[in-house]
């Protein structure tokens, strides 16, 4: 029993020490050449985090979330525009985590947003059984409360747009390079497209692109399916290139560089598996991806930290707001952006127009970079959403409850997720205690005193 006791006790204070928040100035990155604009304060920031999820439009997410451009209370549109006796489909609360899936594709979004009148969400899916009524579903705090409890704590924009219209492919390549591209066919040669890493490898500064599962996909032969989220690999630039293919990390090297040091400047995050993409679960995803960045505020880069969180494309679902023109050409539906940072107003509203080329344009900022393309370079500043004079702000981890079984299949990583509970730390420990008497040839605690 003596042993059980010190074994929990280890455990509370391993918890407590993991919970206590780090507020020391961090080490910068690698990158010895970054040209931090010190004038206007965002010297302060030197670690920017980009976590990409997929699949949700604003309205589907924060429509009603208060204080933001959302859905009324009789949001609706026509089950076809072309047919006024068809009747309508009503905006409604969805209850389950997971869905059936959703045309996300061009063709559908040009559909859904019918030039403009914005009334074609429930014809563009006609195609699919049930998702005409399916896409004017929404969720609420209720099912997603970890991001609404971030939203509450930092800052939501809701006039935050995907770069393209359509699905998460070219919004991808929009998040690296400011522009889209055709891939390639296979067997043909890999294109060379100019994006920030290249950029920020010829400023000296230190980046990482972080996947879930990459190293199981690598062992497998299988990253090529991974492209799709991360485009790199679809580059002769970045594929060619030993050094920077080495920069593609299993998400397991980020949370060692949390916990240990050396965490690159810049940092990239996306997570196959628990994308949130119907038919996968909005559930998982969100305990996956505030897991993340809950061990980023209790790690010693918080005080120094920049985190946009938002999602590549609308997923099919129902948005209200027409999408800016950039030269004649529609961006993407509105997406959710969470800005997490000690340097920002807790709960305000981020109400100024942009898209995914606007994290560019911060990064390149940040490190005196050039714009890669027209797109970054006349982006709307991320900046105004900042209050970089004041702060660091301590850091507000989100609380989590029980967490779903799903979640132990992610291996290690999920075992990180746990470990930010106080019974997860209990098992833990438990667990290494047994395996520790395994190792030392002691016969276990509980057949020892029986």
């Amino acid at each position: 029993m003596r042993i059980l006791v010190r074994a929990c006790a280890l455990a509370v204070a391993f918890g407590w020490l993991a919970a206590v928040p780090v507020v020391a100035a961090a080490p910068p990155g690698a990158g010895g050449g970054a040209q931090l604009l010190a004038q206007s304060g965002t010297g302060k920031i030197k670690h920017v985090f980009v976590i990409v999820q997929e699949g949700h439009s604003f309205d589907n997410y924060f429509g009603t979330y208060p204080g933001v451009v959302g859905l009324g209370a009789q949001t609706a549109v026509p089950a076809n525009p072309a047919n006024p006796a068809a009747g309508s489909v009503a905006a409604h609360h969805l209850t389950s985590v997971r869905t059936s899936p959703l045309d996300n594709s061009l063709r559908a979004a040009e559909g859904a947003l019918n030039g403009g009148a914005m009334n074609g969400f429930a014809v563009a899916q006609q195609s699919l059984p049930g998702a005409s009524q399916l896409a004017m579903g929404y969720y609420t705090g209720q099912q997603i409360p970890y991001y609404w409890d971030l939203a509450r704590h930092f800052v939501l924009a809701d006039q935050f747009f995907s770069s393209a219209l359509g699905g998460s492919v070219a919004n991808h390549q929009f998040l690296v390079a400011a522009r889209s591209w055709t891939a390639p066919l296979p067997g043909a040669a890999l294109p060379s497209v100019p994006t920030v890493f290249n950029s920020l490898d010829a400023a000296k500064v230190s980046w990482g692109y972080f996947v879930a599962q990459y190293r199981t996909h690598v062992a497998e032969g299988r990253q090529s399916s991974l492209e799709p989220q991360v485009p790199l690999l679809g580059l002769a630039n970045i594929a060619g290139n030993p050094a920077d293919m080495a920069r593609i990390q299993d998400i397991s090297r980020l949370y060692t560089d949390l916990a240990r040091g050396g965490l690159p400047s810049v940092n990239y995050v996306v997570q196959p598996g628990a994308t949130e993409h119907a038919p996968g679960s909005v559930s998982q995803g969100q305990v996956a991806t505030v897991g993340l960045i809950n061990a980023i505020m209790r790690s010693r880069y918080w005080s120094s930290s920049a985190i946009f969180l938002t999602w590549s494309d609308w997923g099919g679902w129902y948005d209200q707001v027409v999408p800016p023109q950039v030269n004649g050409v529609s961006e993407g539906f509105r997406v959710p952006l969470l800005i997490v940072s000690p340097f920002v107003r807790p709960g305000e509203v981020f109400s100024q127009p942009a898209d995914f080329t606007s994290i560019l344009k911060f990064i390149e900022g940040l490190y005196g970079l050039s714009p890669l393309t027209s797109r970054d370079q006349n982006a709307t500043s991320l900046l105004g959403a900042f209050s970089l004079q004041a702060g660091p702000r301590a850091p507000t981890p989100v609380v989590m409850g029980q967490l779903p079984a799903s979640i132990i299949s992610h291996g290690a990583t999920g075992l990180v997720f746990i470990a930010y509970t106080l019974p997860g730390v209990i098992l833990l420990a438990l667990v290494g205690l047994a395996l520790w008497e395994r190792g030392a040839g002691r016969a276990p605690l509980l057949r020892r005193r029986l």
